[in-house]
């Protein structure tokens, strides 16, 4: 008994986690994709089935399982639909597996509406820890009036039999409820340091490792059709804000920057904060002729925008933009991040508040 007991326990452990190892990166929620859903929902489906074929015999004649779990499962994370798939799994198995008789046709009906119980459940309240509280209490509840309707044995052992159900479901449940809480956390910090990892903190743009990544990703994939930009971007004389207005001012101002490129970039732009108070635009979807007129335009909007810090008060200020083009100022992708920041150098060096596109080999 207690060998197949801790079979189901450690089933239950290795199906959920490496479940939740496959989909870290996945939002399962009952709006996420329906092939998400159903792949959630026959993976737990099949767990049922496992932990229903390696039942634990309490008492003679008396099999123990918690297939029911899986329905609780499926019906937390995807809901009503999922939780209905995964009881029609339960129920089909056991009329196919065991054949058709009065037992499996009960059985199989108690799977049914176990998977619209719990999906109602699930889908009827917000809080979590409300949803498994009512969750259980069904499948607490429906396979005790299948017990009731099936058990030919006396009342005493009918008592056992429902106290050891009821005993073992609830310590399990419990169990599982705190251990699926747990892998939820984890896969909220997962996450979000990976999310940390690529992102700058203070803008929300991709940081300088992501740009990194990103300008490789296009060099390894150039053709001989490929035109790739870079727009180099820096804050004129932003020391100076800085020490007038305040770091704080300074941040704000780094923020409210970085919303103005991400509106004047197509979504095929790659927009990062490479440091300090410079960024930059990967284009790598930009006709020839736009590009220069991108760069006008983002410096232009920055001249013209009334900066708010903190306070209320209202400053102005600009940026210098060097642009580097792949492969008409540059024919070594490598090198264009060093040409545009030349080209940036020589904005700054000729009065600021202008671009300059690099001159080339």
């Amino acid at each position: 008994m207690l060998k197949n007991a801790f079979f189901d326990i450690t089933t239950i452990v290795a199906v959920v986690s490496i479940g939740n190892q496959i989909l870290i990166n996945q939002d399962i929620t009952p709006n996420s994709p329906f092939k998400l859903r159903l792949f959630f929902s026959s993976m737990a489906g099949l767990l049922g089935i496992i932990l229903m074929a390696n039942g634990v015999h309490v008492l003679p004649g008396v099999v123990l399982d918690f297939q029911n779990l899986a329905i609780i499962l499926s019906a937390s994370y995807c809901g009503l639909a999922a939780s209905i798939i995964t009881g029609l799994i339960m129920a089909l198995f056991q009329v196919v597996y065991y054949g058709l008789s009065f037992t499996t046709a009960i059985s199989a009906l108690t799977a049914l509406i176990i998977g619209v119980g719990c999906g109602i459940a699930a889908d009827s309240f917000k809080g979590n820890r409300q949803k498994w509280v009512y969750m259980i209490l069904i499948i607490l509840l429906i396979p005790s009036l299948k017990l009731v309707i099936l058990q030919n044995n006396t009342p005493v052992l009918l008592f056992k039999t429902l106290a050891i159900y009821w005993f073992g479901t609830l310590l399990v449940t419990i169990l599982a409820y705190y251990y699926v809480k747990y892998l939820n956390l984890s896969r909220f910090l997962y996450r979000k340091y990976q999310l940390y990892s690529c992102k700058d903190h203070r803008t929300g743009l991709n940081n300088v490792r992501q740009f990194d990544n990103e300008l490789n990703n296009v060099a390894q994939n150039l053709t001989e059709e490929s035109l790739v930009a870079l727009l180099f971007i820096d804050i004129d004389s932003f020391k100076k804000i800085n020490d007038t207005y305040g770091h704080q001012n300074g941040d704000k101002l780094l923020e409210d920057l970085g919303k103005i490129l991400l509106s004047s970039c197509n979504c095929s732009d790659i927009v990062s904060r490479n440091g300090g108070d410079e960024f930059s635009i990967l284009m790598t979807d930009c006709p020839r002729d736009k590009i220069l007129g991108v760069a006008e335009r983002i410096r232009s909007a920055v001249q013209e925008r009334k900066f708010y810090l903190i306070d209320g008060q209202i400053i102005n200020i600009t940026v210098s933009i060097g642009v580097a083009i792949y492969p008409d100022t540059v024919k070594d992708i490598s090198l264009i991040l060093e040409r545009a920041d030349l080209a940036l150098y020589e904005a700054k060096r000729s009065g600021r508040n202008r671009v300059v596109l690099d001159k080339g080999n």
